[in-house]
Parts: structure tokens; C-alpha cells; sequence
């Protein structure tokens, strides 16, 4: 008796998906709305970036050669158009995932939409941007990753309790910069690498001694500690110690921090530093 043949098993059906720019938010439409039908063996085919009549006509095709379904983001009214006429002349199905909802929306807001190809993309490409941009403030938060310093859009350095990190963050989180922020202490030397940097860069932090040692006992109250560096005297050293350093670098921009806030900083720093040049 002969070897019996092996089933191939149920034939996967295709899935086309064109869309004028990456496709993912088709993709994903695509494999969300399947999941309903995961009984059903399918293969995704994916084709971006497509800006042609002739690309259309080469998607058109290769969907019908396989038998295949057509879904489609295009943002472009010719191209919409095209694919549904070729695609009912090769007897093709086809389902616009943007379209129906773009004319709905563009009557209901009295406004015609941009019709740019990669919108959400770039938004999307902007968030995860700023995402970095805040993994990496962290990770140089209060002098860690000093050998990094170079790589920042800013550098924030002061005394302790200038507000360093909040400011820090808040500048990753709003405006997507990549922020390091150094201390200064008056027992020890400052980093050299801080006198290498563009000076635009690199922001010094100062704050009255007074409203500076109100802020460090209350501090040193909160952990429960009886810390040296709230005394007034040590305060006053230690502001003495940043300006005569800051002194030596006179392009630095200096903001004096006291009883102002962070958001106010923030933006008169990036007015006098960030807006000057041009980040990477």
C-alpha cells in the first residue's frame, strides 16, 4: 500500500493592506478586527508608502492573482478613488479604513482635512521621541552618566535644592529635551567636562540663602536628619562657591530660582538657550 499523502492543511486566505504611508494603523486594524475570526488561517500582506497610480494598479493586481481582500488607508482622494475602480474591475473586495470617516468628519467640523500622507506616523515618531528624552534625563539625574554629559541637549547645574531635577523634568516631558544635570558642592571641584560644553547649553542655577536654607530644613525635616548643609552659614558658602565658578564661565545663562516657578524658568531658559541654537 503507498504512502499515504499529507494534507497541506485549510489554505490561508489574503489580506492586502496599501496605505500611503507606513500602513501600521492598518495593520493594526486589520489584525484586531481577525482576531474575531481566529479559526480562519490568513496571511497579512503589507504594502506601504504608496503614492502612484501604478503602485495601486501593481497592489490591485497582486491581490487579485491570490484570490485575496483589499484594505486600504489613503489619504489622497485620486489614489482612494483609483484603487476602488480598479479594484471592482478585477473583482476584488475592497474596504477603506480612513476615507468614509475623513468625509463624515471633514462635514461635521466645516473643514477640509489636510490630506498628509504619515501624520499619525510623525506624531507617533514626536512621542516616542520624547520618551527618550525623559529615559535619558533620568539617567542622568543628580551627576550620574558624567562621561554622557556631551550628549545632552542641556546641562542644569547649581547647589543642591535649586530645583535641578524638577526642572530637568519638566523640560524632557514639554519640550522633548534631553537634560543632564550636575551638582555643585564646595567640597569638591566641579566636573571638568562642564567647561568643555557649548556654554549655551549650560544652564547655573542660584536662589536667595535665605528661601535656600528654608528649603533644605524642611528637607532635612522630612527624612528625619539633622543635615549641616540647611545652615544658613554652610548655604551662603555654598552659593559663594557657584558664583565664582560661574564667574569663570561667563556665556553661561544663571537663573536665580527663588520664589519662582518651574514652568516660568523653563520658558526663559529656552528663550535665551534652546531657541538660540539648533539641537541635533
Amino acid at each position: 500500500m503507498g504512502a499515504q499523502k499529507k494534507s497541506a492543511g485549510p489554505v490561508k486566505r489574503l489580506i492586502g493592506v496599501i496605505s500611503d504611508a507606513s500602513g501600521l494603523t492598518a495593520e493594526r486594524v486589520v489584525k484586531a478586527t481577525m482576531v474575531q475570526f481566529d479559526h480562519i488561517p490568513y496571511e497579512l500582506k503589507l504594502m506601504p508608502n504608496v503614492q502612484t497610480i501604478e503602485q495601486v494598479h501593481d497592489a490591485v493586481a497582486m491581490v487579485k492573482k491570490q484570490k485575496g481582500f483589499l484594505a486600504f488607508t489613503l489619504v489622497s482622494p485620486v489614489l482612494r478613488n483609483e484603487t476602488i475602480a480598479r479594484a471592482n474591475e478585477a473583482g476584488v473586495e475592497t474596504v477603506d479604513l480612513i476615507g468614509p470617516l475623513l468625509d463624515t468628519l471633514s462635514t461635521f467640523l466645516s473643514a477640509a482635512p489636510a490630506r498628509e500622507a504619515g501624520r499619525f506616523g510623525k506624531q507617533d515618531a514626536e512621542y516616542y521621541d520624547r520618551l527618550e528624552a525623559i529615559s535619558f534625563t533620568v539617567r542622568h539625574d543628580d551627576g550620574l552618566a558624567l562621561h554622557e554629559v556631551h550628549l545632552a541637549d542641556l546641562v542644569i547645574t547649581g547647589p543642591s535644592r535649586t530645583a535641578k531635577t524638577p526642572l530637568s523634568a519638566y523640560l524632557a516631558h514639554t519640550r522633548g529635551l534631553k537634560v543632564a544635570n550636575v551638582p555643585l558642592f564646595p567640597e569638591l571641584e566641579p566636573p571638568e567636562m562642564l567647561k568643555e560644553l557649548d556654554p549655551r547649553r549650560v544652564v547655573g542655577l542660584t536662589m536667595n540663602a535665605r528661601v535656600l536654607s528654608a528649603i533644605r530644613r524642611q528637607r532635612a525635616k522630612e527624612l528625619g536628619a539633622t543635615v549641616e548643609y540647611a545652615q544658613i552659614q554652610y548655604v551662603r558658602r555654598d552659593l559663594k562657591h557657584c558664583h565664582l565658578y560661574y564667574q569663570q564661565a561667563p556665556e553661561w545663562t544663571v537663573v536665580d530660582m527663588t520664589h519662582k516657578s518651574i514652568e516660568e524658568v523653563a520658558t526663559a531658559i529656552c528663550s535665551k538657550t534652546i531657541d538660540t541654537i539648533a539641537i541635533p
